[in-house]
């Protein structure tokens, strides 16, 4: 018991993980919230002002046509003044001292500006004396009443909201004396019900669009995701068996997942390549390190036995050690090279290659190593053409080619090589007059390890591994390597390679027509 609390203590608690899912769509929902609610506060803000401009600019033409009326009072202003010009029974037949101000018989309450704004019901006017007595209210209201020497214009905070005040000192139109003051209270209802529904759109329109965008990345994401599902399907597949063939299918849709999972399917192939070629060279190590390796096991042996006391047994064995532990060496490092040359890739180069530079230098190198023969090089290229690829490869393939001219030729110690160039390859040949191959073998002499004459070649240091080199060395930058031979007669072996494809396409024609 105490060792499983143990173990439950110990092991690391799940973190909440949240899907792509959920993440998406809830970042697509919370940016369209967020880009709503700023643009909202802009239009809402821009809207209030708008509205809060219009009722100044109606309170402060109200308080004008209600000082316009009270300016026909001569002095000072009374209830009795006041209240026939600004009640419409009383103003609709008489006017101050008995004069008539109604000039037909139409109701004056629906043609009077002045009535009309006191027949709001947010809009307050009180009027006061020069003593500052209140002689007239239109609605009561609690704002206090200052005295003003000209109009004042304020927004204060009454009755849990803002309201616009506007006191004004009125005077005699005919003597410009000081009759009264006026106090108007705009309370803005209509601006207030107006905002509230505006504000009730806003909030329904931003859920509205935040669940309808949610919904939407929420379908965007859950196909991209499905994409993504076979891909990880694809991993877990190959990561329980790595040996497995499995790959991506073909993605619908043209964009960046298609492009991973094509991506994705060459890596595959290309991992799947190397576990091939690994497996080929831990198979061809094993298989031809056997015979080295029990050759010099056997004269270790026969050293142990009688070799200690006999010299020419100790010298003949201690030679045939050291000559089996050279070939060793030569089979490992041509066995590297192989691998090496399968791993080329075309695409990953960016070396080029002076064609026929590098052909001087390796007939200069083999007639060094080989004096004894005559190595004719023909070459009809222009200075300086090239090819895309590895400088080393290139000599590598040569050298290759001709070291086994001179290897398998007879008693005609002769070996040719001609260079020319056609309208998209550069043509190599080398020809040889020695043994010869048949047709049979022809078809299999670059093959690992493949020997014409084993017995031969091992006579003449071959480990099956320098045709195979060039072979894959040749394919690898997009070219062909092929042999035409007549046994007893000789060979004669033909590379062609791409020219290198910076080189321009007429520049070509002009110099093949020279």
């Amino acid at each position: 018991m105490a060792e499983k609390r143990v173990q439950e203590t110990t092991q690391p608690k799940k973190r909440m993980r949240l899907t792509l899912r959920v993440k998406w769509s809830a970042a697509v929902g919370l940016t369209i919230f967020f880009t709503f609610v700023i643009f909202a506060s802009i239009i809402y803000a821009t809207f209030s002002n708008n509205l809060l401009a219009q009722e100044k600019t109606a309170t402060a033409e109200t308080t004008k046509l209600v000082t316009d009326r009270l300016s026909t009072v001569k002095k000072n202003l009374t209830i009795a003044k006041v209240v026939p010009l600004m009640t419409p029974e009383y103003y609709q037949n008489e006017g101050v001292d008995g004069a008539s101000t109604n000039q037909n018989n139409s109701d004056p309450f629906y043609e009077d500006s002045v009535f009309n704004q006191l027949s709001r019901s947010d809009l307050s006017v009180a009027i006061y004396n020069r003593q500052k007595e209140q002689v007239f209210i239109s609605r009561d209201t609690t704002i206090k009443f200052k005295a003003v020497t000209k109009r004042t214009q304020q927004i204060v905070q009454a009755e849990g909201r803002r309201v616009i005040v506007t006191t004004i000192p009125v005077y005699g139109r005919a003597t410009q004396r000081l009759t009264g003051y006026v106090m108007l209270v705009n309370r803005m209802d209509s601006l207030y019900h107006a905002t509230q529904e505006l504000r009730w759109q806003m909030i329904i329109l931003i859920a509205v669009a935040v669940l309808f965008s949610g919904s939407i990345g929420y379908i965007i994401v859950h196909r991209l995701l499905k994409r993504l599902n076979l891909i990880s399907k694809t991993i877990r597949t190959i990561d329980q068996a790595p040996e497995s063939t499995a790959r991506i299918p073909k993605l619908s849709g043209n964009d960046e997942i298609s492009d991973l999972a094509q991506q994705f399917n060459s890596m595959l192939d290309q991992i799947q390549q190397y576990i091939e070629q690994q497996k080929q060279f831990v198979g061809d190590v094993s298989h031809e390190l056997r015979t080295p390796v029990a050759v010099i096991q056997g004269h270790l042996q026969l050293l142990n036995r009688w070799g200690k006391d006999d010299p020419e047994v100790l010298a003949e064995s201690l030679a045939a050690a050291t000559q089996e532990a050279t070939r060793m060496n030569s089979l490992i490092e041509e066995m590297l090279q192989l691998t090496r040359a399968e791993q080329v890739e075309l695409k990953s180069v960016h070396e080029v290659a002076d064609v026929p530079a590098v052909i001087a230098q390796v007939v200069d190198n083999i007639q060094m190593l080989h004096p004894d023969f005559l190595v004719q090089a023909d070459v009809e290229l222009p200075a300086g053409i090239t090819v895309r690829m590895n400088r080393h490869h290139l000599e590598q393939i040569l050298i290759i080619l001709l070291d086994n001219a001179v290897k398998y030729s007879a008693t005609r110690k002769e070996v040719h090589l001609g260079a020319d160039r056609g309208q998209h390859n550069i043509h190599i040949v080398v020809q040889d007059f020695g043994l010869g191959i048949s047709a049979q073998d022809q078809q299999r002499i670059f093959n690992r390890f493949y020997r014409v004459d084993k017995a031969r070649s091992r006579e003449r240091g071959g480990n099956g591994l320098g045709l195979s080199i060039a072979y894959r060395l040749v394919k690898a930058y997009g070219g062909d390597l092929t042999v035409e031979s007549v046994e007893n007669s000789g060979s004669l072996f033909k590379v062609s390679l791409p020219l290198d494809p910076e080189i321009e396409p007429a520049e070509n024609q002009s110099e093949l027509d020279q």
